[in-house]
């Protein structure tokens, strides 16, 4: 039996990170699990290995990503409340250090519209979001927007996860992928729909150095 595969996963403890490592179980992955306080990670103890410690914590991330086949980030923004100058795009420059040391190529992370790729045609609602997140929450926007473009600039395996508006609700399958102004693309997400998006991907190189944008049928 080939020996199962491990996944970095950061980002864990927000909505989206509990049906990420419920995905990734589910797929028979190992997980070593990313977090500043293993109290809330209290339900998945024995299931995962939980790793402690803050985005600036070189030593803490060397060792989640040690071993890894690839890491899954779902970092981002926190509301508007942004601490610092894009406290997201500087915990993924360690990360994807630590992935260069170990020798790690494969990194899936979540974006959003604020991240604009070559291939985007124009569309008028991710366009109107991303300006009105820019109004809103300025730094968040910023934030997101340099962590996108610190990933498609580095020379890894990446795929950046551009998403809209997440809602609670299960992993039904029926998502719509593409680029926007060129496909159609709702403004509503599954946290189950996008858990399956970033999990699949670990070995499929169908979007290996590519930025779709996923949103339910």
């Amino acid at each position: 039996m080939a020996e199962k595969k491990t996944i970095a996963q950061f980002g864990a403890t927000g909505p989206t990170g509990r049906y990420i490592i419920d995905e990734a179980l589910k797929h028979g992955y190992n997980l070593s699990v990313y977090t500043r306080d293993a109290k809330k990670l209290a339900s998945f103890a024995g299931r995962v290995e939980i790793v402690v410690g803050d985005l600036q914590d070189h030593s803490a991330i060397a060792k989640c990503v040690q071993g890894a086949y690839a890491v899954i980030s779902a970092l981002g923004p926190n509301g508007l409340k942004v601490q610092g100058d894009k406290p997201i795009m500087r915990g993924l420059t360690n990360i994807i250090a630590a992935m260069k040391q170990a020798g790690i190529r494969r990194l899936i992370q979540i974006s959003t519209a604020a991240y604009r790729d070559p291939k985007d045609g124009f569309a008028f609602k991710p366009h109107a979001f991303a300006l009105l997140l820019k109004v809103i929450a300025r730094k968040g926007y910023e934030d997101i927007k340099a962590t996108g473009e610190l990933v498609a600039n580095s020379d890894l395996d990446w795929t950046l996860v551009r998403i809209p508006n997440l809602k609670d609700g299960p992993a039904d399958g029926s998502m719509d992928v593409g680029w926007y102004g060129k496909a159609k693309l709702s403004m509503k997400l599954s946290r189950g729909n996008l858990a399956k998006f970033l999990v699949d991907p670990v070995t499929d190189r169908k979007f290996v150095r590519a930025a779709p944008g996923i949103a339910n049928h």
